[in-house]
């Protein structure tokens, strides 16, 4: 019991004070789960492509790792509930509050603006750092370049461009060697498929919430371009995983509190399960050929949508500032959330 109350603990004070999503998370909680000889140095790194290859958030496929290896079971759900909470709540409160927050005022637009450039440079920085495991070779280049034009230029559903990416993948491995819902209430389903897409992290789903949020065409809410942006700049000033603040923020502008907890839960459920599933028979998992074939298929279209998110935002943002960030969290000069705050900084002085 007492070994599930620190991990608890650590794992909710990670998800409380880091900022930068899942991948700052996972590099945090290596450092502070190898200090306690729960896991080896490096160990979490090491099983990031399999992370990156599960459905759902790095955060919570880190928290369900470290748990299960903990407790089994058990110690993977409290892991995902340490990690979630402090989202949940300081989210529920931005969303609650975002009406009276004051983004006409010049120096917060600056603050903004900086903010949207250091999302953008850290999605170009995670995306060229994936780059070499996602697209090994030139098939993956092809499925890359078909899966972003069809994500942003032809405006095809996330969904069927990468069920047709895995379908193709699987195809190519075995063969011969040579508005869905009418109600808010209904509307909260959405965040499951969520769960099973967000392939790589929170970033990879900025496209879908566009496609279903923004904009005076999207079947929810309907909300400003801007409005967005300005989001997912607080998402990343903010502690915790970047999807789930997202989740809590929509799911709070359809059904209140009671919706800000169900779309978080509904989010971080299929991921967690399928991520608890699969590390608990790793080595089978590691060696299948149908999941190879799936990583294969999947993890092109994850370049693709970072690459999507990237074209999302780089209208938004400084291309100065944004190459000066992605450049910096790449070589590590700085740490993720050192480079946002400066950037805000930056953002107040550029106005």
């Amino acid at each position: 019991m007492k070994k599930l109350c620190v991990l608890f603990y650590e794992l909710f004070k990670i998800s409380l004070f880091v900022i930068g999503g899942g991948y700052s998370i996972l590099t945090v909680a290596d450092e502070v789960f190898s200090k306690k000889g729960w896991i080896k140095e490096g160990e979490l790194f090491e099983h990031l492509p399999i992370f990156q290859m599960i459905p759902g958030l790095i955060a919570t496929h880190t928290a369900v790792y470290v748990g299960n290896k903990l407790a089994g079971k058990l110690g993977a759900a409290i892991g995902v509930i340490a990690v979630a909470i402090p989202s949940i709540v300081i989210f529920t409160f931005v969303a609650a509050g975002y009406d009276f927050i004051p983004v006409e005022n010049e120096y917060l637009k600056g603050v903004f603006l900086g903010l949207r450039s250091a999302v953008t440079g850290v999605i170009l920085s995670a995306m060229f750092k994936n780059w070499p495991k996602s697209l090994p070779d030139k098939n993956a280049y092809a499925m890359m370049i078909v899966a972003f034009f069809a994500i942003a230029v032809l405006k095809i559903n996330i969904v069927y461009v990468i069920i047709a990416s895995i379908l193709t993948s699987i195809a190519r491995e075995y063969a011969p060697k040579g508005k869905v819902f009418k109600s808010n209430a209904l509307a909260l389903l959405i965040f499951l498929k969520y769960g099973l897409i967000g392939f790589g992290g929170g970033f990879v789903l900025v496209p879908v919430y566009i496609a279903d949020f923004v904009g005076p065409t999207s079947p929810y809410l309907n909300i400003p371009v801007e409005e967005f942006s300005n989001l997912v700049a607080l998402t990343q000033m903010t502690p915790g995983p970047t999807a789930v603040n997202n989740a809590t923020f929509f799911g709070y502008r359809l059904l209140g509190v009671p919706g800000a907890i169900v779309a978080s839960i509904l989010l971080l459920l299929p991921g967690s399960v399928l991520a608890l599933l699969a590390l608990r028979s790793l080595d089978k998992f590691k060696t299948s050929r149908l999941v190879k074939a799936l990583m294969l298929g999947v993890k092109p279209c994850s370049i693709a949508l970072m690459l999507s998110a990237v074209h999302a935002f780089a209208p938004m943002s400084n291309p100065y500032l944004v190459l000066l960030v992605a450049a910096i969290v790449y070589t590590k000069k700085l740490g993720v959330m050192s480079v946002i705050y400066l950037s805000a900084v930056i953002g107040v002085l550029l106005k």
